[in-house]
Formats: structure tokens, sequence, C-alpha cells
């Protein structure tokens, strides 16, 4: 093995050993960051774009936040047909942030 391709394999090495294992919980969504409720956003409000798709980053990302104790989440999205399911869904799982949503095209 040359001097580049072990410098490579550590590297591929050291970042591998920073990812998680999905978490399995009950919500249908595989979990890589926790969330179980903590107060790490306490106070914060986010509002977060992209969040209308069932397997999307937008919406797992609310998720964590409303797990991390964020005041307000505001989920967006060009296509609302999701939005309300989605928030109401985060809204009772994490009842002490307060989930809103908002149909519109943020890339203006």
């Amino acid at each position: 093995m040359s001097k580049n391709d072990a410098t490579t394999f550590l590297r591929v090495s050291q970042i591998a050993s920073h990812i998680q294992r999905p978490q399995i919980t009950d919500y249908p969504l595989p979990h890589v960051a926790a969330t179980t409720p903590n107060d790490r956003l306490k106070g914060k409000v986010a509002i977060l774009t992209g969040c209308n798709s069932h397997n999307g980053i937008g919406r797992a990302t609310a998720m964590i936040f409303a797990a991390a104790g964020a005041k307000a989440v505001v989920l967006c999205d060009v296509s609302g047909t999701n939005l309300a399911k989605w928030a109401e869904e985060i809204g009772s799982m994490y009842p002490q942030t307060k989930v809103g949503w908002k149909q519109f095209d943020a890339s203006g």
C-alpha cells in the first residue's frame, strides 16, 4: 500500500468512526441524530424549508429541533400537501414546541 493509499484509508476510517448507526424508534424514519428530548435549542425558533417530503431532510430536521427543545418550529415548502400533517404529528410528539407551517417558494 502506498503512502497516499494509507493516508486515504486512515482518513476514511476516522470519518467512519464518527458516523452513527440509525436509531430505531417508533417514528417511521430512521434517526441518526438523537430524538430524545433535551434542551439544547431551548428558547430558539427555527424556520425550515423543504419540509413537505415523507422522507426528506427538512421533516427530519424539524423533528430533531423539536426534540432538542426549540420554542417554535415552522415547516415550509413550495408544496404544502403534507405540511399540516407533519406539523400536527411533530407537535403531538413534542408538545413543548409550538409547530406551525407555511406554504411558499423560498427560492426567490
